[in-house]
């Protein structure tokens, strides 16, 4: 094997670990702490739209968030839209976790 394709599989592990490694923690975390709410914010913020996997029935609000997201990066200046994207996750959250 030449060093390049040594340093592609490495970037592909690198990378399917960091998309597979919220939904995993978020998970455990749901189990073995559950309805904790700065944890669940916590997780939004570091995560983003993965953290919505910390409360149960979290498939339609990923997608929603994950959805203003994309919109936001589209359609916004990239300062807004980041201020869109840490904010926006967090905010659904804790809307979830109060009702």
């Amino acid at each position: 094997m030449d060093p390049s394709s040594i340093n592609n599989i490495l970037m592909l592990v690198i990378v399917i670990g960091a998309a597979v490694l919220p939904f995993i923690l978020a998970t455990r975390l749901r189990r073995t702490k559950p309805g904790v709410l700065w944890l669940g914010l916590l997780l939004c913020i570091i995560f983003g739209p993965a953290g919505q996997v910390y409360v149960a029935g979290w498939i339609p609000w990923f997608l929603i968030v994950l959805g203003v997201c994309i919109g936001a990066q589209q359609l916004l200046s990239p300062q807004l839209a980041m201020l869109c994207m840490v904010v926006v996750s967090p905010l659904v959250m804790f809307f979830r976790m109060r009702k």
